[in-house]
């Protein structure tokens, strides 16, 4: 409980944070934006709830999230590796030999 009621404000502020940072010249808004969301995943329903409906319509985010998923450690990769949409097997096969 005391995890969750410390890394949500702090998540809350990496986003807001990496929004603001994001046009500026210092690399960091796209980091924070992606810490942020990582840790609001590991700690939210809700959140985990959205971020899967989102990588369901959105395929470029997805395939950018499943790239980042093996970069955030073990907890929170699998939170993300927990809003991978599910596919069926039908439209898996379809979307593998689909070209890009």
């Amino acid at each position: 409980m005391l995890y969750a009621l410390v890394l949500k404000p702090f998540a809350i502020l990496a986003l807001i944070a990496g929004a603001i940072t994001v046009p500026t010249p210092l690399p960091t808004g796209a980091p924070l934006m992606a810490l942020g969301l990582a840790l609001l995943v590991a700690t939210s329903s809700t959140a985990r709830r959205w971020l899967r409906s989102v990588r369901r319509r959105s395929n470029h985010l997805d395939r950018l999230i499943r790239i980042a998923e093996p970069r955030f450690g073990r907890r929170l990769g699998v939170a993300l590796r927990r809003t991978r949409p599910i596919v069926p097997a039908a439209a898996r096969r379809d979307r593998s030999t689909a070209p890009e």
